[in-house]
């Protein structure tokens, strides 16, 4: 019977659930790798380019604080050698003090660039830049040569930060010459056509060399980002592809697993049989094997009700059959009889408890045949040598024919039992056990009597 239930048909059908979910479960690992991988590929480029972006601007500070050095000093210098003496007469070093601030400032020509050396910059750039710085050197050496001459004629004061400009010393030659002509000297420096060069020169490499660096930062800036923006495309393309392979996937499940699991469940718990056509091949095999539990329980049943209402010795249906019985009961005519079996306990010291089963299976069959309906499940063994018959639908006189075939049954087969019977027309007006009390009575009467009377029967059949 195991066999037949649980070994599983050839045309359940169905897809086995590791086909569908492990090849699924693969892609899905797959693309997930692949979304790690454009998230760490597009916050390296992200990286990259605010990088680029942050040394751009860097190096075009760095390049244009050249030019803004340059054009400070070569103001600041020209209006002290132009105008050494305010109009009352004081000594105009106001430029001066601002010149000392820019010298102290880290972005003269070669300290620019030596920074410059260090940067990721094309060569071509650094060049540019380069000339632009060797002019803004020339320009400060001018400056100086110029300051030195005025300050000759009008000594500066010891004071911060005038005293810190490094003024050269003048040749003794130039020390020697006239004031005027060391003022002279001094403007026409200032105002000279290669000192007007070299300030073109710093302005035009300077913008030169910042248009490079635009150029090429913004060429790199533009190359990390179309990256960047190719690995969000492909990220929006796989990210896509996931969710419609997870809608596939809850699609199939629903369809394949979770509506049959449902299903299932409503069924199981409405007592009925699965659906072993529908869900993957698991769920099938699985509705399967519980059909076939069910039927087995089912059977196991219908042997557990039968045994559990039935007398195992006699087969007629015991006093658990019989509650069940008369709780069906609810009107008409009704008759109950009780039964006694006479001399059991000496049939079975006497002959032994196997006579004593047949004595006890010929009453039983006795009062089945005269009091039994068609199904004959009206007939009961309350236990021991007690037995009850109720009978529908009787009315006293035929209760009485049934008693009296009863008793010329019983001397056919050579047993003694006694009796004692109840009726009444309308169940609804009494009860069960109002007839019970009645009919034990007479039983009790009857025993009695046929105690008395069967004495002889008895002595000749070794039971008295």
């Amino acid at each position: 019977m195991n066999e037949t239930v649980f070994q599983p048909k050839k045309n359940l059908g169905g897809i086995p659930a590791n086909r569908v979910m492990v090849p699924l479960i693969l892609i899905l690992v797959i693309l997930h790798v692949i979304i790690i991988g454009l998230i760490v590929n597009i916050s390296s480029r992200s990286s990259e380019l605010s990088d680029t972006m942050r040394r751009s601007s860097l190096y075009i500070e760095d390049a244009t604080s050249l030019l803004a050095g340059s054009s400070l000093m070569s103001e600041s210098s020209a209006n002290f050698v132009l105008l050494p003496v305010t109009a009352n007469g004081e000594l105009n070093f106001s430029p001066l003090a601002a010149y000392a601030g820019e010298l102290a400032v880290d972005r003269r020509g070669n300290q620019v660039m030596e920074k410059f050396q260090h940067y990721d910059v094309s060569q071509e750039a650094k060049e540019t830049l380069a000339v632009a710085a060797d002019a803004a050197n020339q320009m400060m050496d001018t400056q100086l040569h110029a300051i030195a001459l005025v300050t000759s004629v009008y000594p500066l004061p010891d004071v911060q930060p005038v005293n810190t400009i490094p003024i050269p010393a003048l040749p003794a030659e130039e020390e020697s010459w006239p004031a005027e002509q060391k003022l002279s000297t001094a403007e026409s420096l200032i105002l000279s056509s290669e000192y007007g060069q070299n300030k073109q020169a710093v302005s035009v490499n300077v913008n030169a060399c910042v248009g490079m660096i635009k150029e090429e930062m913004g060429r790199q800036a533009a190359e990390n980002g179309q990256r960047v923006s190719s690995l969000h495309a492909t990220l929006r393309v796989v990210t896509g592809a996931i969710i419609l392979l997870q809608i596939v996937i809850f699609t199939g499940l629903y369809r394949l697993l979770i509506r049959p699991l449902g299903s299932s469940v409503r069924l199981i718990t409405e007592d009925r049989p699965l659906d072993e056509g529908k869900g993957l091949r698991e769920m099938r095999l699985l509705a399967f094997a519980y059909n076939g539990l069910l039927r087995r329980r089912d059977a196991l049943e219908g042997i557990l009700r039968s045994a559990a209402s039935t007398d195992a010795l006699t087969n007629l249906r015991n006093r658990y059959g019989y509650e069940q019985y008369v709780l069906d009961m609810s009107e008409g005519p009704v008759g109950v009889i009780l039964f006694d079996v006479n001399f059991l306990k000496r049939t079975n010291d006497t002959e032994g408890h196997a006579a004593g089963d047949r004595l006890l299976k010929s009453s039983a069959d006795c009062i089945s045949v005269c009091f039994g309906n068609q199904e004959r499940n009206n007939c009961f063994r309350f236990g021991g040598d007690e037995f009850v018959a109720v009978v529908k639908g009787v009315s006293a006189a035929e209760l009485d024919q049934m008693i009296q075939r009863f008793r010329e049954d019983q001397r056919g087969r050579g047993i003694s039992v006694s009796w004692g019977s109840a009726c009444t027309d309308a169940i609804e007006n009494t009860t069960i056990k109002a007839l019970m009390d009645l009919a034990d009575k007479e039983l009790y009467q009857c025993k009695e009597t046929m105690h008395a009377k069967d004495a002889t029967y008895a002595s000749t059949h070794n039971l008295a």
